[in-house]
């Protein structure tokens, strides 16, 4: 019996695993990667490159996680706004 089950939320197809390779992380999964790298994901000038972006699972909780954070650290300073966009600006993705 095969591990990879067709239609689970990681796979789309037993083939596309065959042809592509293509296997999506799960929430649980991409939060535990990410927290390896804390710092990083908090850091507004960090930057990101996701080679297999698929349907962008880690970038958007880069992402969130530094949205958060820039919240939390400039809620009253116009500063913050550019932050904002520099966090955005960083994220890179190949698809």
């Amino acid at each position: 019996m095969s591990a990879i089950k067709q239609g689970s939320p990681q796979t789309k197809s037993k083939e596309r695993v065959a042809q592509r390779g293509e296997v999506f992380m799960a929430e649980r999964e991409v939060n535990a990667m990410c927290d390896l790298v804390k710092h990083e994901c908090l850091r507004p000038d960090s930057r990101f490159l996701e080679l297999a972006c698929g349907d962008g699972n880690f970038l958007s909780v880069i992402l969130k996680r530094k949205l958060a954070e820039l919240q939390r650290k400039y809620k009253n300073s116009p500063y913050g706004y550019t932050k904002k966009v520099l966090a955005i600006g960083i994220l890179c993705f190949v698809r």
